[in-house]
């Protein structure tokens, strides 16, 4: 119905624009407003009887075809039969879906792929970190480009190298090396030292906590000396909680208002080589820390011990739960 409707009103528009009937001078006036029922379209015709029916012939004076009134006709017919607005609910209406059916089943399984050896997926890993696109991989023999030039083989041996080194199998290398000697102890209790002395700390014990170690024999808790097991180089540390027992003197710093920790060897700080460090008492609180820590080689049976030099004016205290700890680094 809609293509008879379309052709319809193509061909009033050709009749209109080739001008076949002209309108008369005596043609009624109002021609636009005039709306004259067309044949085939009376109240009990059929609305497709214009497309099928032949046109009757006319015996009066031929009249000629108003694109005005081909156009209202054609406005008039587009909101009947489908198009109308009770057919379309209708339509809208049928077009709803039912429940979703079960789903089917599974598709057929694809072909196993291709068995790839090592050596060409790292040449593809390769391409890919240059840039380049890989070839594909595929059972058949490979008929790739031109072989690249030597400078480019050299480097992807080299790449190759290192890239079967990180990407193959860890070999079994030797594990780390063993500690055969260290420990961690800390003061027992509170060591009082005087004023321009020199002063051995000793009196330590093992704290049962996490973290606490103590491997291979040399330490004499009781005098505070550790001696080495075997020869080698030591790392050792010590940390001291210092209090004081008066504030020092107002007025300019001396030069020997100073503390010095040290972890001498065969109690030989001045000959022999020591571990040092220096704090001044100018700007320190009542309470306050000084640590020192290096690597020493020892021989065997030589025994190391920790000294505080309190050089100063005043008497201080070594707070209990001060530390001093060695470990084997090697031979």
């Amino acid at each position: 119905m809609a293509a008879a409707r379309l052709l319809l009103l193509g061909a009033g528009l050709l009749a209109a624009a080739a001008g076949l009937h002209p309108r008369g001078p005596g043609a009624p006036a109002g021609g636009r407003a005039r709306e004259e029922p067309l044949p085939g379209n009376g109240p009990g015709e059929s609305r497709a009887a214009p497309a099928t029916r032949p046109p009757e012939p006319t015996t009066g004076r031929a009249r000629s075809v108003d694109p005005w009134d081909t156009w209202m006709f054609f406005v008039r017919q587009s909101d009947k039969g489908v198009n109308g607005k009770r057919a379309g609910r209708g339509k809208a209406k049928k077009l709803k879906l039912g429940l979703p059916g079960p789903p089917g089943p599974p598709g057929p399984q694809g072909p196993p792929g291709p068995n790839i050896p090592p050596d060409v997926l790292l040449k593809e890993f390769q391409l890919l970190l240059k840039g380049a696109e890989p070839e594909p991989c595929t059972r058949g023999p490979a008929t790739g480009p031109a072989p690249p030039p030597p400078e480019a083989r050299e480097e992807a041996a080299g790449s190759a190298g290192v890239l079967a080194l990180l990407a193959g199998p860890r070999a079994p290398g030797p594990r780390a090396p063993r500690v055969e000697a260290a420990f961690h102890c800390r003061l027992r209790r509170d060591a009082p030292v005087e004023r321009r002395a020199l002063h051995e700390l000793g009196v330590y014990y093992l704290p049962d906590a996490e973290g606490a170690f103590r491997r291979g024999p040399g330490l004499n808790l009781t005098s505070g000396q550790y001696s080495a097991p075997v020869a080698g180089f030591y790392a050792l540390a010590a940390t001291l909680h210092v209090a004081l027992a008066e504030q020092p003197r107002r007025g300019p710093p001396r030069p020997r208002d100073r503390l010095r920790l040290l972890i001498c060897i065969q109690s030989r700080c001045q000959r022999n080589v020591s571990l040092e460090a220096v704090t001044g008492l100018e700007n320190s609180s009542e309470l306050f820390t000084i640590s020192v820590h290096g690597v020493l080689y020892l021989q065997t049976g030589q025994y190391t011990s920790v000294f505080l030099d309190n050089a100063s004016g005043s008497p201080l205290t070594v707070r209990s739960g001060s530390h001093f700890s060695a470990i084997l680094l090697g031979v």
